[in-house]
């Protein structure tokens, strides 16, 4: 019984050095990730990510570059906050998704937007778009631009 007691004891004084362990401390220098970024190929619309974090249903943060427009889009259920780290583009917010389709759970795409509000963002700007808001980037201003977008439910 005191074997027990003993182990039982050695466990539970491990426990707060196990969980030190495990919360685990990223860093990455920006000369590293522009590096890593811009080897990344492309996808059909121009985009390559790298997740900062783990990426679920609940939230991302993900930093990307982009060097075509993309289409419109709706997450019902997670909103987008975006800081732009360089580069620019013509970014819509609001209106109607033309040609909307679901693209997912909760996701629809479509091929641009009708009304909206037009706003033109770069280095250094920041904007965030609810949930539900329709949002495209129209237009990239210059050869590219490069984000991170950090999503998350409402």
């Amino acid at each position: 019984m005191k074997t027990v007691k003993y182990l039982i004891a050695g466990i539970l004084l491990s426990l707060p050095g196990l969980a030190q362990d495990a919360a685990k401390v990223v860093y990455v220098p920006a000369k590293q990730m522009d590096v890593a970024l811009h080897k990344l190929p492309l996808n059909n619309i121009g985009e390559s990510e790298i997740n900062l974090i783990e990426r679920t249903p609940e939230h991302a943060a993900i930093l990307l570059r982009r060097t075509l427009p993309g289409q419109a889009e709706v997450h019902e259920q997670q909103a987008d906050a975006w800081y732009v780290i360089d580069g620019g583009c013509v970014f819509v917010t609001g209106g109607t998704v033309v040609n909307g389709a679901p693209s997912g759970p909760g996701e629809i795409r479509g091929a641009s937007i009708a009304g909206g509000d037009e706003h033109l963002i770069a280095k250094g700007d920041f904007i965030s778009v609810p949930a539900g808001v329709p949002h495209w980037v129209k237009k990239i201003e210059g050869k590219e631009i490069v984000y991170i977008v950090v999503k998350y439910s409402k």
